[in-house]
């Protein structure tokens, strides 16, 4: 048989990631969409759990993909000594290549979106033992105490402690006195979604309204929590696609043999707001009503002018209260929405830039390049590159 005409047999990677959780989900998606269009690999996927090690050694695969948090399992893994890219940080950067990920900008924008909605009293919630949950509450409290206001934390981890000894009953109830104790109205960040749903229930619990008196904001943006939750969940989306395809890409060069980074941080991507932040922190149904209005008609182009008639005042007087309020002009409010609105599309559609400046309410794509350059310091286009 012709040398030159035999068939390269695919390599052999296994997927250790467990799929019960929305984040490993759509990592996965990433990887087989990088699998898809430029590798040839067989899959095999399991838990990344240490009693899988022996399976794992006996099939022999040529790389690891995992999401890996458990020291003796990473012991396991570097004891087989074959290539791994890891999907979590939760070990550092030391032991195999990462790609995550910013935990601690994660946090920063959760802060800022409650400070652009004008919240004054703040609050953190989350695991005080795990890494993820640490960097998100740092990137928080850091960003709300530079703009001169304190962070009240309660730290524990009601998923963790269904899984222990402890009751999660007296877990719950130590969030209901600490829910009782915020001063209200109150912005509440959570490190994660699930956690985020036990403290929209304690909250119901003890008939603290949302997001009148607690605003409650949390990241992964886990549809299954997000949307069977009452009220529905507003959440920081985190590009676990993008780092599924990374994570792939990275395995596939060191299979090949080329250099690769040893670990990756890729910024999250927006705030998904549903009912549990729908709300701005101010009194002035004049700006409230200028918000909504905004929010529901970014695809138009909109004015200033338009923003006023729709809030029922003036535009002098709109601008006036604004600033009182949120401290920002009407324009900055809807140029701050409707970029919120790009980077969304940017990373999750292909769609041509032309027609997504159509329908973000920008006049055409040169004019939403300006705007989004001055912003961020590069162009659509380059953002949009930079997620592959």
């Amino acid at each position: 048989m012709n040398q030159s005409n035999r068939i390269t047999p695919p390599r052999r990677v296994a997927l250790l990631m467990d799929h019960a959780f929305a984040y490993n989900r759509r990592a996965l998606r990433g990887i087989y969409e990088h699998v898809i269009g430029h590798a040839n690999w067989t899959i095999h996927q399991a838990n990344p759990e240490p009693r899988n090690l022996p399976a794992l050694r006996e099939w022999a695969p040529d790389g690891v993909i995992g999401h890996i948090t458990d020291p003796e399992f990473a012991e396991g893994l570097i004891s087989w000594g074959g290539p791994v890219v890891s999907t979590t940080s939760a070990l550092g950067i030391e032991l195999f290549p990462v790609v995550d990920v910013d935990h601690t900008a994660a946090g920063r924008l959760g802060a800022e979106h409650f400070l652009e909605h004008g919240h004054g009293s703040f609050a953190f919630f989350g695991s005080d033992s795990t890494e993820f949950s640490r960097e998100r509450e740092r990137g928080f409290r850091e960003t709300i105490e530079s703009a001169g206001f304190k962070v009240l934390s309660c730290h524990a981890d009601p998923l963790l402690s269904r899984h222990k000894d402890e009751s999660w009953i007296r877990t719950e109830e130590e969030i209901e006195r600490w829910l009782l104790q915020l001063p209200r109205p109150c912005a509440v960040f959570v490190s994660n979604d699930v956690s985020a749903r036990t403290v929209t229930n304690a909250a119901n619990q003890l008939g603290l309204r949302i997001p009148e008196e607690l605003s409650i904001l949390s990241v992964d943006n886990d549809e299954f929590e997000c949307l069977f939750t009452a009220p529905t969940l507003s959440s920081i989306e985190i590009p676990a696609v993008q780092i599924g395809r990374a994570a792939a890409r990275i395995l596939e060069q060191t299979l090949e043999g080329e250099p690769v980074e040893n670990g990756r941080l890729l910024p999250p991507v927006q705030v998904i707001e549903r009912q549990s932040t729908d709300l701005v922190a101010t009194k002035d149904h004049a700006v409230v009503k200028a918000v909504s209005y905004i929010r529901t008609n970014l695809t138009e182009q909109i004015s200033v002018d338009d923003i006023a008639d729709a809030a029922q005042c003036s535009r002098r007087t709109l601008e006036r209260r604004f600033r009182e309020a949120l401290e920002r002009t009407v324009h900055d409010e809807l140029m701050r929405q409707r970029l919120a609105r790009v980077r969304r599309l940017l990373q999750e559609t292909d769609i041509p830039l032309e027609k997504l400046a159509r329908q973000t309410g920008f006049t055409d794509s040169r004019r939403l390049g300006l705007v989004f350059r001055k912003k961020f310091g590069t162009t659509p286009a380059a953002f949009r590159r930079s997620l592959d």
